[in-house]
């Protein structure tokens, strides 16, 4: 289940909670999953969609970074 984005959450996530960046990785998971997927063709020639896995830690630093400084201007 997707965690609601609270203001609660969303003010201990900017004091550095752990459990409550977590829940807003959670909460972001799918898109996260959607826009770091790209496209891999095999030795056999077969298309396939996955995570890059790299982009994906990039893109969640990012997030947390951006948490940490500009939401906290927010609240």
């Amino acid at each position: 289940e997707t965690p609601e984005l609270t203001y609660a959450l969303i003010q201990g996530a900017v004091h550095g909670d752990k459990a409550a960046l977590e829940m807003i990785l959670c909460h972001f998971d799918a898109y996260i999953n959607a826009v770091s997927t790209v496209k891999k063709m095999l030795p056999s020639g077969e298309v396939i969609e996955e995570v890059d896995e790299d982009i994906k830690s990039q893109i969640q630093e990012h997030l947390l970074e951006v948490i940490q400084e500009k939401w906290r201007e927010l609240i």
